[in-house]
């Protein structure tokens, strides 16, 4: 005889100080080569050269907001002119640029790069899937990074909520028998589930049809409706705590700002799930610039800036600057040189970014090419460039200021890290501050306007 199931309960945290991942994907494959620009360099006119080899794509020198650098080959770079929360955040530390990065199986050069690459390179379906599950011989098929940073997370016993917006992502994809499901959430909010049932006893039906299953009703039975009562409490849940969530600061009312917006109430909602880390993924199309780049970009920028804009000052609004990092992919850069219609192809390496109070910002990691034209040591035919960093090398990094610290729960998180040296994966945990200088940056971040 079957029996009613208990109610659903969730374990209470572990006490674990907070963090949160944030991926913020530019799919399409974002001409970053435009948002971060050579401007003043010493060893060699480098602005120059990019102006020759962009042609008519090229900004201008004059609309470049400058940045300092640090071992490139410029002193100073410029940052495309509708990003100027990048450029602030860079000047008060808490951003860094990663130069020339992008998917790898093994260090590549022009002569051996088409064999030591696994990955179907300049494809958005294998490259967006390459840069959100950094497994290119799926060690750990079906799951991606952030998933199983999440997973080694869960093994510590930390509990750990993983939240995308809009969409199902791969990056959140734990192993089945660790990790949880990913919660899809609409960047308009929650819904309640069966708000307007065809049946008044809906939910009581629901309890019936699965309830306690007995040692012959079946595996996948029981599976089943374990799963099934279990997403309906988490929406019951997650329901009651977000649809009356506000925010102190105003989100503009674009794609990425609403699914931001949406981001921050869960973080702020941290307590009442009681949950010990937080991984969420949100997407922002409109990259895929075969035409009129120059035009696309000023508008996605433009989006784009407000909305991060807005989400870091509410992220200060919560106290929680040094807990949360962002981390920005996309699916490879474009082509240096311009197509006839004024827009760029699908390339490889490109620039990025991550954010957040514990991150070593003010400084681009990686190495900046000194060499743009097609003649260069990393540049293939119409300036499509042969990553000198891998995407194993930030996410690493981000595992460890997550809490994991051994070798054999970082193989797990990023199995093809050994393919480099420790010097390409910024020997360890140099993106991040320590935490005395955490310290001072969060003081500094809470009391600015």
């Amino acid at each position: 005889q079957e029996e009613p199931r208990g109610d659903i309960t969730f374990p209470p945290s572990q006490g674990a100080d907070y963090k949160a991942i944030l991926v913020l994907m530019l799919s399409g494959g974002c001409d970053s080569f435009n948002m971060l620009v050579p401007h003043t360099c010493s060893a060699k006119d480098m602005y120059a050269e990019y102006f020759k080899v962009r042609e008519q794509v090229a900004l201008s020198k004059s609309s470049l907001l400058m940045i300092d650098s640090n071992n490139q080959i410029c002193e100073k770079f410029g940052v495309h002119q509708n990003l100027p929360i990048i450029q602030e955040l860079y000047n008060d530390g808490d951003l860094l640029f990663l130069a020339n990065t992008g998917s790898l199986t093994k260090p590549a050069n022009k002569d051996n790069y088409y064999h030591v690459t696994k990955q179907q390179l300049f494809a958005h379906n294998h490259m967006q899937r390459d840069a959100q599950s950094v497994d290119p011989f799926e060690k750990i098929v079906g799951t991606g990074v952030v998933g199983r940073i999440a997973d080694r997370l869960e093994e510590k016993g930390q509990k750990v909520g993983a939240f995308s917006i809009d969409r199902s992502s791969i990056s959140l994809i734990g192993e089945t028998a660790v990790g949880k499901d990913q919660f899809i959430l609409s960047q308009n909010g929650i819904n309640e589930f069966n708000s307007q049932p065809s049946s008044p006893t809906m939910q009581e039906t629901i309890q019936e049809l699965n309830e306690a299953t007995t040692p012959d009703s079946g595996f996948f039975a029981e599976t089943w409706s374990e799963s099934l009562l279990r997403s309906l409490a988490h929406n019951k849940m997650l329901y009651n705590i977000l649809t009356d969530a506000t925010t102190s600061v105003t989100f503009p009312k674009t794609n990425l700002g609403n699914q931001l917006k949406v981001v921050a109430q869960v973080i702020g909602s941290r307590l009442e799930r009681s949950v010990d880390a937080d991984v969420f993924y949100v997407e922002m199309g409109g990259f895929d610039t075969h035409s009129n780049v120059e035009q696309v970009l000023q508008n996605r920028f433009q989006e784009m800036n407000g909305a991060i804009e807005a989400f870091t000052s509410e992220i200060k609004q919560l106290n929680l600057w040094d807990s949360v990092t962002t981390v920005q992919i996309s699916d490879f850069a474009r082509t240096l040189n311009p197509n006839s219609g004024d827009g760029t192809d699908h390339a490889w390496g490109g620039n990025y970014f991550m954010f957040g109070g514990s991150v070593k910002g003010g400084k681009i990691y990686g190495t900046y090419p000194d060499n743009l034209t097609d003649d260069g040591p990393k540049t293939l035919e119409r300036g499509r460039l042969i990553p000198d960093t891998p995407w194993d090398a930030p996410f690493e990094s981000l595992a460890r200021w997550a809490g994991i610290d051994t070798n054999d729960e970082l193989d797990k998180v990023c199995p093809n890290r050994h393919n480099f040296p420790e010097s390409v994966r910024f020997n360890n945990n140099s993106l991040f501050k320590s935490a005395q200088r955490r310290a001072t940056s969060s003081t500094r971040g809470h009391l600015r306007k």
